[in-house]
Protein backbone atom coordinates (compact mmCIF):
# COMPACT_ATOMS: atom_id res chain seq x y z
CA UNK A 1 0.00 0.00 0.00
CA UNK A 2 1.50 3.30 -1.02
CA UNK A 3 2.08 6.10 2.05
CA UNK A 4 -0.41 8.54 0.92
CA UNK A 5 -3.03 5.83 1.28
CA UNK A 6 -2.11 4.86 4.52
CA UNK A 7 -2.02 8.31 5.30
CA UNK A 8 -5.17 9.28 4.02
CA UNK A 9 -6.82 6.39 5.96
CA UNK A 10 -5.53 7.74 8.99
CA UNK A 11 -6.82 11.12 8.46
CA UNK A 12 -10.00 9.39 7.55
CA UNK A 13 -9.85 7.46 10.85
CA UNK A 14 -9.04 10.45 12.98
CA UNK A 15 -11.38 12.48 11.10
CA UNK A 16 -14.70 9.75 11.80
CA UNK A 17 -13.29 9.78 15.80
CA UNK A 18 -13.54 13.19 16.40
CA UNK A 19 -16.74 13.89 14.45
CA UNK A 20 -17.71 10.83 16.63
CA UNK A 21 -17.01 12.82 19.63
CA UNK A 22 -19.42 15.99 18.36
CA UNK A 23 -22.02 13.87 17.29
CA UNK A 24 -22.43 12.14 20.96
CA UNK A 25 -24.61 13.58 23.21
CA UNK A 26 -23.44 16.36 25.88
CA UNK A 27 -24.26 15.98 30.13
CA UNK A 28 -24.83 18.42 32.78
CA UNK A 29 -22.29 18.77 35.82
CA UNK A 30 -21.83 21.73 37.17
CA UNK A 31 -17.80 21.86 38.92
CA UNK A 32 -15.35 24.09 40.23
CA UNK A 33 -11.89 23.32 40.39
CA UNK A 34 -9.69 25.38 43.11
CA UNK A 35 -5.78 25.51 42.01
CA UNK A 36 -3.60 28.46 43.68
CA UNK A 37 -0.76 26.92 42.15
CA UNK A 38 -0.95 27.96 38.59
CA UNK A 39 3.29 29.53 38.14
CA UNK A 40 2.76 29.63 34.18
CA UNK A 41 0.53 28.49 31.41
CA UNK A 42 0.73 25.32 30.68
CA UNK A 43 -1.78 24.81 34.12
CA UNK A 44 -0.30 21.64 34.62
CA UNK A 45 -1.74 21.11 38.05
CA UNK A 46 -5.50 20.89 37.32
CA UNK A 47 -5.62 20.54 33.68
CA UNK A 48 -5.89 17.08 33.37
CA UNK A 49 -9.46 17.09 35.38
CA UNK A 50 -10.91 19.43 32.64
CA UNK A 51 -9.69 16.85 29.83
CA UNK A 52 -11.10 14.25 31.07
CA UNK A 53 -14.25 16.39 31.69
CA UNK A 54 -14.35 17.51 28.09
CA UNK A 55 -13.60 14.23 26.36
CA UNK A 56 -16.26 12.34 28.42
CA UNK A 57 -18.29 15.37 27.01
CA UNK A 58 -19.49 16.98 30.59
CA UNK A 59 -20.47 20.36 30.19
CA UNK A 60 -21.87 23.14 32.88
CA UNK A 61 -25.68 24.05 32.71
CA UNK A 62 -25.11 26.75 29.91
CA UNK A 63 -23.63 23.71 27.71
CA UNK A 64 -20.13 24.89 27.42
CA UNK A 65 -17.11 22.91 27.82
CA UNK A 66 -15.44 24.25 30.64
CA UNK A 67 -11.49 24.98 29.74
CA UNK A 68 -8.56 24.87 31.81
CA UNK A 69 -6.87 28.31 31.18
CA UNK A 70 -9.70 30.33 32.83
CA UNK A 71 -12.59 28.28 34.29
CA UNK A 72 -10.89 27.90 37.63
CA UNK A 73 -10.26 29.43 40.83
CA UNK A 74 -7.18 30.19 42.26
CA UNK A 75 -4.41 32.10 41.24
CA UNK A 76 -4.76 33.40 37.54
CA UNK A 77 -1.19 34.28 35.20
CA UNK A 78 -2.03 36.34 32.79
CA UNK A 79 -4.04 39.15 35.17
CA UNK A 80 -2.02 37.88 38.22
CA UNK A 81 -5.93 37.56 39.73
CA UNK A 82 -5.66 35.54 43.04
CA UNK A 83 -9.14 34.41 44.12
CA UNK A 84 -10.74 34.06 47.54
CA UNK A 85 -13.41 30.77 47.66
CA UNK A 86 -16.26 32.52 48.68
CA UNK A 87 -20.72 30.92 49.08
CA UNK A 88 -21.18 32.38 46.17
CA UNK A 89 -18.82 30.77 44.20
CA UNK A 90 -20.15 27.90 44.86
CA UNK A 91 -24.28 28.78 43.81
CA UNK A 92 -25.19 25.95 41.81
CA UNK A 93 -21.70 23.85 41.99
CA UNK A 94 -22.70 20.13 42.29
CA UNK A 95 -18.62 19.13 42.29
CA UNK A 96 -15.62 20.79 43.86
CA UNK A 97 -12.16 19.36 43.45
CA UNK A 98 -9.37 21.19 45.52
CA UNK A 99 -6.39 20.35 43.40
CA UNK A 100 -3.59 22.64 44.70
CA UNK A 101 -2.83 25.03 46.94
CA UNK A 102 1.21 25.02 47.26
CA UNK A 103 1.07 28.82 46.30
CA UNK A 104 2.79 31.14 43.96
CA UNK A 105 6.01 32.35 44.87
CA UNK A 106 8.48 35.14 44.02
CA UNK A 107 11.47 34.02 42.68
CA UNK A 108 14.63 36.17 42.14
CA UNK A 109 15.68 34.72 38.68
CA UNK A 110 12.03 33.52 37.39
CA UNK A 111 10.65 30.22 37.88
CA UNK A 112 12.50 28.48 35.42
CA UNK A 113 16.08 29.56 36.31
CA UNK A 114 14.84 28.47 39.91
CA UNK A 115 13.66 24.89 38.92
CA UNK A 116 16.97 24.58 36.55
CA UNK A 117 19.19 25.82 40.10
CA UNK A 118 17.15 23.77 42.46
CA UNK A 119 18.96 20.37 42.62
CA UNK A 120 22.29 22.38 43.01
CA UNK A 121 22.06 25.25 45.08
CA UNK A 122 20.07 26.87 47.56
CA UNK A 123 17.68 29.97 46.80
CA UNK A 124 15.56 32.09 48.70
CA UNK A 125 11.88 32.12 47.72
CA UNK A 126 8.94 34.13 49.49
CA UNK A 127 5.43 33.26 49.66
CA UNK A 128 2.81 35.48 47.93
CA UNK A 129 -0.53 33.14 47.59
CA UNK A 130 -1.66 30.13 48.53
CA UNK A 131 -3.26 27.73 51.10
CA UNK A 132 -6.58 27.68 52.44
CA UNK A 133 -7.63 30.18 55.73
CA UNK A 134 -10.52 29.65 58.05
CA UNK A 135 -13.07 31.14 56.24
CA UNK A 136 -11.97 29.32 52.99
CA UNK A 137 -12.43 25.85 54.86
CA UNK A 138 -15.50 26.87 56.34
CA UNK A 139 -17.02 27.51 53.06
CA UNK A 140 -15.57 24.06 52.04
CA UNK A 141 -17.64 22.41 55.05
CA UNK A 142 -20.77 24.08 53.88
CA UNK A 143 -20.24 22.76 50.34
CA UNK A 144 -19.58 19.98 52.18
CA UNK A 145 -22.45 19.66 54.44
CA UNK A 146 -25.36 19.74 51.77
CA UNK A 147 -26.41 15.97 50.66
CA UNK A 148 -25.96 15.29 46.65
CA UNK A 149 -22.85 17.37 46.54
CA UNK A 150 -19.35 15.57 45.86
CA UNK A 151 -15.95 16.68 47.41
CA UNK A 152 -12.14 15.80 45.69
CA UNK A 153 -9.42 16.98 47.76
CA UNK A 154 -5.85 16.20 46.78
CA UNK A 155 -2.13 16.99 47.92
CA UNK A 156 -0.82 19.53 49.32
CA UNK A 157 -4.03 21.27 50.52
CA UNK A 158 -3.07 20.18 54.42
CA UNK A 159 0.36 21.16 53.78
CA UNK A 160 2.26 24.21 53.70
CA UNK A 161 1.12 26.79 53.14
CA UNK A 162 -2.15 26.11 54.81
CA UNK A 163 -0.79 24.64 57.96
CA UNK A 164 0.13 27.97 58.32
CA UNK A 165 -3.20 28.67 59.79
CA UNK A 166 -3.66 25.49 62.13
CA UNK A 167 -7.22 25.52 62.51
CA UNK A 168 -7.53 25.74 58.92
CA UNK A 169 -5.58 22.52 58.10
CA UNK A 170 -7.30 20.33 60.86
CA UNK A 171 -10.61 21.60 60.38
CA UNK A 172 -10.08 20.47 56.87
CA UNK A 173 -8.65 17.16 57.66
CA UNK A 174 -11.89 16.95 59.73
CA UNK A 175 -14.19 17.60 56.47
CA UNK A 176 -11.90 14.52 54.54
CA UNK A 177 -11.99 12.18 57.84
CA UNK A 178 -8.21 11.46 57.83
CA UNK A 179 -5.29 13.19 59.45
CA UNK A 180 -1.64 14.35 57.59
CA UNK A 181 0.79 12.70 59.69
CA UNK A 182 3.45 15.62 57.86
CA UNK A 183 5.54 12.73 55.81
CA UNK A 184 5.71 13.24 52.39
CA UNK A 185 7.70 10.45 49.99
CA UNK A 186 8.54 11.03 46.67
CA UNK A 187 10.08 8.35 43.77
CA UNK A 188 13.20 9.84 42.15
CA UNK A 189 14.53 7.94 39.14
CA UNK A 190 18.18 9.99 39.92
CA UNK A 191 18.60 11.16 43.78
CA UNK A 192 20.48 13.90 42.43
CA UNK A 193 17.65 15.86 41.27
CA UNK A 194 16.55 16.07 44.86
CA UNK A 195 16.01 19.80 45.78
CA UNK A 196 19.06 20.79 47.59
CA UNK A 197 17.55 21.78 50.68
CA UNK A 198 16.99 17.87 50.65
CA UNK A 199 20.37 17.38 50.22
CA UNK A 200 21.47 19.83 52.93
CA UNK A 201 18.91 18.14 55.57
CA UNK A 202 20.66 14.54 54.89
CA UNK A 203 23.91 16.11 55.83
CA UNK A 204 22.70 17.64 58.97
CA UNK A 205 21.16 14.42 60.05
CA UNK A 206 23.59 12.19 59.23
CA UNK A 207 26.33 14.42 59.45
CA UNK A 208 27.82 13.24 56.00
CA UNK A 209 28.18 14.95 52.70
CA UNK A 210 25.89 14.04 49.67
CA UNK A 211 26.76 11.73 47.39
CA UNK A 212 24.03 9.83 46.53
CA UNK A 213 23.31 8.73 42.92
CA UNK A 214 20.33 6.39 41.10
CA UNK A 215 17.05 5.54 41.70
CA UNK A 216 15.36 5.91 45.29
CA UNK A 217 12.23 6.92 47.34
CA UNK A 218 12.55 10.35 49.71
CA UNK A 219 10.55 10.23 53.11
CA UNK A 220 10.51 14.07 54.13
CA UNK A 221 8.40 15.06 57.35
CA UNK A 222 6.67 18.51 57.46
CA UNK A 223 6.84 19.96 60.30
CA UNK A 224 4.08 22.31 62.26
CA UNK A 225 5.79 23.84 64.64
CA UNK A 226 6.86 27.29 63.83
CA UNK A 227 10.46 27.02 64.31
CA UNK A 228 10.54 25.38 60.78
CA UNK A 229 8.96 22.62 58.52
CA UNK A 230 11.78 19.94 57.23
CA UNK A 231 12.78 17.91 60.35
CA UNK A 232 13.66 14.48 59.55
CA UNK A 233 14.52 12.49 55.95
CA UNK A 234 14.77 9.14 55.19
CA UNK A 235 16.60 7.66 51.85
CA UNK A 236 16.25 4.24 50.59
CA UNK A 237 18.23 3.74 47.75
CA UNK A 238 17.41 1.43 44.68
CA UNK A 239 19.36 -1.63 45.72
CA UNK A 240 16.89 -1.80 48.27
CA UNK A 241 13.95 -2.11 46.08
CA UNK A 242 12.44 -5.24 45.14
CA UNK A 243 10.36 -3.87 42.71
CA UNK A 244 10.66 -1.29 39.88
CA UNK A 245 8.54 1.73 41.85
CA UNK A 246 6.13 2.32 43.99
CA UNK A 247 2.21 1.40 42.91
CA UNK A 248 -1.17 1.46 43.68
CA UNK A 249 -3.11 -1.74 44.43
CA UNK A 250 -6.81 -1.00 44.44
CA UNK A 251 -9.67 -2.17 47.03
CA UNK A 252 -13.42 -2.82 46.03
CA UNK A 253 -15.29 -0.04 45.25
CA UNK A 254 -17.68 1.08 42.22
CA UNK A 255 -15.89 4.17 41.86
CA UNK A 256 -12.60 1.87 40.90
CA UNK A 257 -14.69 0.19 38.13
CA UNK A 258 -12.19 0.09 34.97
CA UNK A 259 -9.08 1.18 37.05
CA UNK A 260 -6.13 -0.57 37.00
CA UNK A 261 -4.83 -2.06 39.66
CA UNK A 262 -0.40 -1.99 40.14
CA UNK A 263 -0.18 1.29 37.99
CA UNK A 264 2.96 3.21 39.03
CA UNK A 265 2.70 6.28 40.91
CA UNK A 266 5.95 8.33 40.35
CA UNK A 267 5.55 11.33 42.09
CA UNK A 268 4.38 12.96 45.95
CA UNK A 269 2.33 11.38 48.11
CA UNK A 270 1.44 11.62 51.68
CA UNK A 271 1.00 9.59 54.54
CA UNK A 272 -2.10 9.83 56.19
CA UNK A 273 -4.47 8.00 59.28
CA UNK A 274 -8.08 7.28 58.37
CA UNK A 275 -10.77 8.35 60.90
CA UNK A 276 -13.54 5.80 61.51
CA UNK A 277 -16.10 5.74 59.28
CA UNK A 278 -13.64 6.58 56.22
CA UNK A 279 -12.98 3.64 53.75
CA UNK A 280 -9.84 3.13 51.93
CA UNK A 281 -10.58 2.47 48.24
CA UNK A 282 -6.43 1.76 47.27
CA UNK A 283 -3.51 1.91 49.01
CA UNK A 284 0.53 2.77 48.03
CA UNK A 285 2.41 -0.41 47.95
CA UNK A 286 6.37 0.53 48.28
CA UNK A 287 8.90 -1.16 46.62
CA UNK A 288 11.14 -1.83 49.66
CA UNK A 289 12.64 -4.74 51.01
CA UNK A 290 11.74 -6.37 54.64
CA UNK A 291 15.38 -5.42 55.63
CA UNK A 292 15.43 -1.65 54.60
CA UNK A 293 12.13 -1.09 56.57
CA UNK A 294 13.44 -0.60 60.02
CA UNK A 295 14.25 3.13 59.07
CA UNK A 296 9.98 3.47 58.50
CA UNK A 297 9.14 1.22 61.93
CA UNK A 298 11.42 3.70 63.92
CA UNK A 299 9.75 6.15 62.70
CA UNK A 300 5.90 5.11 63.28
CA UNK A 301 5.16 4.67 59.22
CA UNK A 302 3.00 2.15 58.71
CA UNK A 303 3.52 -0.45 55.74
CA UNK A 304 1.36 1.22 53.38
CA UNK A 305 -0.33 3.98 52.81
CA UNK A 306 -3.52 4.89 51.29
CA UNK A 307 -3.78 6.84 48.42
CA UNK A 308 -7.82 7.08 48.00
CA UNK A 309 -10.09 7.82 50.84
CA UNK A 310 -13.66 7.62 50.76
CA UNK A 311 -15.75 9.60 53.23
CA UNK A 312 -19.76 9.46 53.24
CA UNK A 313 -21.70 10.16 56.43
CA UNK A 314 -24.52 9.90 54.63
CA UNK A 315 -26.26 13.86 55.66
CA UNK A 316 -23.59 15.27 53.47
CA UNK A 317 -21.77 15.41 50.41
CA UNK A 318 -19.68 12.53 49.22
CA UNK A 319 -16.08 12.73 49.76
CA UNK A 320 -12.78 11.81 48.34
CA UNK A 321 -9.20 12.33 48.89
CA UNK A 322 -6.61 11.45 46.71
CA UNK A 323 -2.75 11.27 49.03
CA UNK A 324 -0.94 12.37 46.10
CA UNK A 325 -0.89 15.05 43.55
CA UNK A 326 -2.89 12.99 40.93
CA UNK A 327 -4.10 15.65 38.73
CA UNK A 328 -0.23 17.10 37.74
CA UNK A 329 0.37 14.97 35.00
CA UNK A 330 2.16 14.84 31.73
CA UNK A 331 0.18 16.68 28.78
CA UNK A 332 -1.95 14.41 27.09
CA UNK A 333 -1.12 12.51 23.95
CA UNK A 334 -4.13 13.04 21.83
CA UNK A 335 -6.89 15.89 22.12
CA UNK A 336 -9.84 15.14 24.68
CA UNK A 337 -12.39 16.01 21.60
CA UNK A 338 -11.98 12.34 19.80
CA UNK A 339 -14.09 9.78 20.71
CA UNK A 340 -11.64 6.39 21.89
CA UNK A 341 -8.83 8.66 23.19
CA UNK A 342 -8.48 7.78 26.69
CA UNK A 343 -8.40 4.30 25.54
CA UNK A 344 -6.38 4.70 22.40
CA UNK A 345 -3.73 6.40 25.37
CA UNK A 346 -4.58 3.70 27.99
CA UNK A 347 -2.95 1.18 25.21
CA UNK A 348 -0.30 3.80 24.29
CA UNK A 349 0.88 3.98 27.87
CA UNK A 350 1.84 0.00 28.02
CA UNK A 351 4.09 0.67 25.19
CA UNK A 352 7.99 0.79 25.80
CA UNK A 353 9.47 3.90 25.83
CA UNK A 354 6.20 5.80 26.55
CA UNK A 355 7.01 8.00 29.90
CA UNK A 356 5.63 5.89 32.61
CA UNK A 357 3.19 8.21 34.34
CA UNK A 358 1.02 7.99 31.51
CA UNK A 359 0.46 4.22 33.09
CA UNK A 360 -1.02 6.00 35.80
CA UNK A 361 -3.08 8.48 34.20
CA UNK A 362 -5.00 6.31 31.96
CA UNK A 363 -5.08 2.71 33.35
CA UNK A 364 -6.15 4.77 37.09
CA UNK A 365 -7.17 8.23 37.47
CA UNK A 366 -8.88 8.90 34.11
CA UNK A 367 -11.26 6.12 35.03
CA UNK A 368 -11.73 6.92 38.52
CA UNK A 369 -13.10 10.87 37.82
CA UNK A 370 -14.68 8.99 34.85
CA UNK A 371 -16.55 7.27 37.59
CA UNK A 372 -17.23 10.19 39.98
CA UNK A 373 -18.38 12.42 36.70
CA UNK A 374 -21.04 9.85 35.87
CA UNK A 375 -22.10 9.15 39.20
CA UNK A 376 -22.62 12.61 39.88
CA UNK A 377 -24.66 12.44 36.25
CA UNK A 378 -26.49 9.79 36.88
CA UNK A 379 -27.94 11.17 39.88
CA UNK A 380 -30.16 13.58 38.17
CA UNK A 381 -31.75 10.87 35.95
CA UNK A 382 -35.56 10.24 36.43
Amino acid sequence: MKRRHVLAIFILLVGGYILAWHLSPARELNYLVIDKTVPGTDYREHRAIFWVAEHRRFTDQEGRFLRADRDYLGYHPASGAEDTLNDEDLEGIELLYLADTYGIYDYEEGLYVYEERLPYQAQDIELLYGGFDSHEVNTINRFAGSSGNFLIGEHNIFGYPTYLDPQAALSLQDIFAVSYSGWLIRYYENLDEMAFWMKELYTRIYGIDWDLEGAGMVFVREDHAPSGWNTDLIIVQQEHFDSPWPVIINGEHELLDGANSGVPYLYWLEVLEVDQGAEVLAYYELPIKEEAREALRIRGLPERFPAAVYYNAGDGAERLYFAGDFADQLPALLPACMTGSASIQRFFSYIPGIPVQYRFYFQWYEPVLHNIFDSMNNQEQP
